[in-house]
């Protein structure tokens, strides 16, 4: 194991999308060699060993056709069954490309090129790189989501030219616009999503309310055991102690 005391690389959300494709890619070889494997063994077990039925006729599951494999395509599809693949990081991996492609992103919409073509031209306006990163990833192509991402905007932008609204009107349609995607690529549209705004607001009020039935629920049951350790008992035992020190 070799420790690195390089800084972190942080990555784009294009790049991480990129990722995951390539291992969805991965993945799915690794399902598909592994069905084959397993369709492969069960009827080579029923070629060897034939499943009569009770009126005397050769039966047995339906089994799909595998394809004919050399001896090093074999031992490849073997190798991938051997590793099997993680539901875990299916799973994982299916949220985050879902994620990533929602409507509400410009991701799926992007490219390398296009990436690139926002990280070079905002060079000359002074963003710090977690401003560059995140208007990489957002991508806005309205003025308000420039002044989320941009700290003091209004002050930094006044002494270009145009000032500040002239200078984030040129940054939208100069820069940010032209790198998106009209459409969104035709490999990338099964993983597309769409959220609306009601569903997000509706999702949110659940939550809340859920959260304070929870803490009323606690609440009582702290009451409860505060009723419980002390009691009428005690409380009238506590009182005659009370008196007598005041004797």
């Amino acid at each position: 194991m070799k420790i690195s005391n390089n800084p972190p690389q942080h990555l784009s959300n294009y790049e991480v999308l990129q990722h995951f494709l390539a291992l969805k890619k991965d993945n799915d070889v690794l399902e598909r060699a592994a069905e084959s494997k397993k369709n492969r063994d069960i009827k080579g077990a029923f070629d060897q060993i034939p499943l009569i039925t009770r009126r005397g006729e050769i039966g047995g599951p339906e089994i799909p056709e595998v394809p004919h494999l050399t001896p090093a395509q074999l031992k490849r599809e073997d190798d991938a069954a051997r590793r099997g693949v993680s539901k875990d990081l299916v799973w994982v991996q299916g949220e985050v490309l879902k994620y990533l492609c929602a409507d509400y992103n410009v991701t799926a919409r992007q490219t390398a090129d296009g990436v690139r073509s926002i990280a070079d031209g905002l060079q000359d306006y002074g963003l710090t790189r977690a401003e560059l990163l995140q208007t990489c990833n957002l991508a806005p192509t309205n003025m308000v989501g420039m002044y989320l991402i941009v700290e003091e905007a209004e002050k930094r932008f006044q002494n270009y030219e145009g000032g500040y609204e002239g200078t984030v009107g040129t940054i939208i349609s100069d820069i940010i616009e032209p790198s998106l995607l009209y459409e969104v690529p035709d490999e990338l549209t099964p993983f597309v999503t769409s959220v609306k705004a009601k569903e997000i607001v509706q999702t949110i009020l659940e939550d809340a309310a859920a959260y304070a039935e929870e803490e009323e629920m606690m609440y009582q049951e702290q009451e409860f055991v505060h009723e419980a350790e002390w009691g009428a008992d005690k409380e009238a035992a506590a009182d005659d102690d009370e008196d007598n020190t005041m004797d």
